[in-house]
């Protein structure tokens, strides 16, 4: 690209130059010859002035005035013969026209003659000629190109600085956005193009840097996503092992069949959920909180009543409107139930209330309180044998509601610990 940018820049200079300097030149030839002819003139003209009436008469001889060594005058009478001066003993063309009543100026074997009448009309009684060389205007005329040549090479030379430079300005940030989609086909998904105050280069890098990162989003999706699966299955993969442990030593073997068979159901549309989670973007869909709250009550109301603990579903009238994708807000309650399942004690409540115009979903249990020496979101694998399994879950469950636009924190943690899970509107910016 820089050879390029120099290239076109030296020929349009060395165009310019020329498409000026060429005309500029032969004016300036013409000028010299036009002014080298004026000055000969001129020259004739005061030597005329100075011829006596008689110009063979002895006692008043032609005084020609001095004149530099190449330039000769001569005075002719009206017979074209030359009476003083250097020049052709018989005048030629220009003094045969000057005798006749007319100037005349001619180049003539590499000099420029010029040839004036001495009276007018019919009372010409002299001519006076003039001449110098030709070279004269073409060698003033070299001397001017020459300048002219100089301040040309001059141009050029600025104008291939000047493309140098810019050809650096211009390449550089086009280098370092190549160099930075290397590092990207690399796999390097936290390289990012610097902005380097080209404003087209500058866009270029801004919407490469977000297609980066939106990459880099997904990528981190993806990757969580074998984590998340294994995490959010273990529980009905153990429940499942569970019911078909105790097939053959219960009354209804079937209906220990059928209830494996519906966690299997279950777990199956887990794994789909976060699948399309992992690899969709947001839907930004309307999001029908009360047909979510009963399916979640239809799921997990007989697994925490065979433990004992009831759940509890409110919803307080004229919620606010909220947008969200119906997967993950799935997702997001059943990782709060079942950590509530584990870790808490008691009832489950669920309620569903206006939190200043924000729809706002309250999950709650009767425990004793969550710890407060770690951050319960902090995505770490669970201590085998530890009742402290917090983590993954709550992490991906976080994910998914910034994902969505909202927001899910620790509302209290003790006594009767709850998490509060902001749901998204339409007037709130996505993340």
């Amino acid at each position: 690209m820089r050879r390029r940018i120099l290239r076109a820049t030296l020929v349009a200079a060395v165009c310019a130059v020329l498409l000026f300097a060429v005309p500029l030149g032969v004016a300036t030839l013409r000028l010299y010859q036009q002014d080298e002819l004026r000055e000969l003139q001129e020259l004739a003209d005061r030597v005329a002035v100075s011829v006596p009436a008689g110009v063979h008469a002895s006692g008043d001889p032609v005084e020609l005035p001095p004149v530099e060594s190449d330039t000769v005058v001569a005075v002719y009478d009206a017979g074209a013969h030359r009476v003083t001066g250097t020049g052709p003993a018989t005048g030629d063309g220009p003094v045969r026209t000057a005798v006749g009543g007319a100037g005349s100026s001619r180049r003539i074997g590499g000099r420029l003659v010029v040839a004036v009448p001495v009276g007018s009309g019919e009372q010409v009684r002299a001519a006076v000629r003039v001449s110098a060389p030709s070279g004269q205007p073409l060698h003033r005329a070299a001397l001017t190109w020459a300048g002219m040549l100089g301040l040309a090479a001059v141009a050029v030379g600025v104008a291939v600085l000047l493309s140098v430079r810019s050809s650096r300005r211009l390449a550089r940030p086009l280098e370092a956005l190549a160099a930075t989609a290397v590092r990207l086909e690399t796999g390097d998904l936290e390289a990012r193009a610097a902005p380097s105050g080209l404003p087209e280069a500058d866009e270029v890098a801004t919407a490469l840097n977000r297609a980066a990162e939106r990459i880099d989003h997904l990528m981190r999706r993806e990757r969580a996503f074998s984590t998340d699966a294994s995490h959010q299955l273990r529980t009905a993969l153990t429940r499942v092992r569970l019911e078909l442990e105790s097939a053959p030593s219960d009354p209804d073997p079937y209906e220990a069949i059928r209830a494996a068979l519906e966690s299997l159901n279950h777990m199956e549309a887990t794994l789909a959920d976060l699948l399309a989670l992992a690899r969709d973007v947001p839907e930004g869909a309307p999001l029908d909180i009360g047909a979510l709250l009963a399916e979640t009550e239809s799921r997990w109301h007989g697994e925490l009543a065979a433990g004992g603990r009831p759940l509890r579903i409110v919803a307080d009238d004229g919620l606010p409107e909220a947008v969200g994708s119906a997967r993950a807000a799935r997702q997001v309650l059943d990782v709060l139930l079942a950590n509530a399942a584990v870790h808490g004690q008691g009832a489950v409540t669920i309620r569903a209330r206006d939190a200043a115009g924000v729809l706002a979903v309250d999950v709650e249990d009767e425990g004793p309180g969550l710890p407060d020496d770690r951050d319960l979101f902090d995505r770490r694998s669970p201590v085998p044998g530890s009742a402290n399994g917090h983590g993954i879950g709550l992490a991906l469950a976080r994910s998914l509601v910034e994902a969505e636009g909202g927001r899910l924190f620790v509302s209290r943690r003790a006594p009767r610990p709850r998490f509060t899970w902001l749901v998204a509107s339409e007037s709130e910016p996505r993340h």
